[in-house]
């Protein structure tokens, strides 16, 4: 029954990871090594953070039009092990988020 209603962990799962993949893959390199700088520079920072503050932190002229590659940039700093999620969430405060709850990240650099 659940499958009629479009319910399934499993390809929730899989589905959430190719979304990723492919905003990764579609996102300018520039961009992504300049945001995964940010979340570095961010962690420096703060012990605590949501993602609303990386974005200050990526410079002037590192643009993407997949801003979504952000989700992959913080998994790949949680790899690096500069940051661990939470369990704790912050409503965002940034206009085109529409105030979206956000994960609170530790610092760990």
């Amino acid at each position: 029954m659940t499958h009629q209603l479009g319910f399934d962990i499993d390809s929730a799962t899989r589905a959430k990871q190719e979304a990723i993949t492919r905003a990764d893959d579609n996102s300018h390199k520039e961009w992504r090594d300049a945001a995964l700088e940010a979340v570095f520079l961010t962690a420096f920072d703060h012990s605590h953070f949501i993602v609303d503050e990386v974005w200050p932190y990526i410079g002037q002229g590192y643009e993407t039009h997949e801003l979504r590659a952000m989700g992959a940039v913080m998994r790949k700093a949680v790899k690096i092990g500069w940051i661990e999620p939470t369990e704790n969430f912050i409503l965002s405060s940034r206009v085109t988020s529409h105030r979206n709850p956000r994960r609170v990240w530790k610092s760990r650099v």
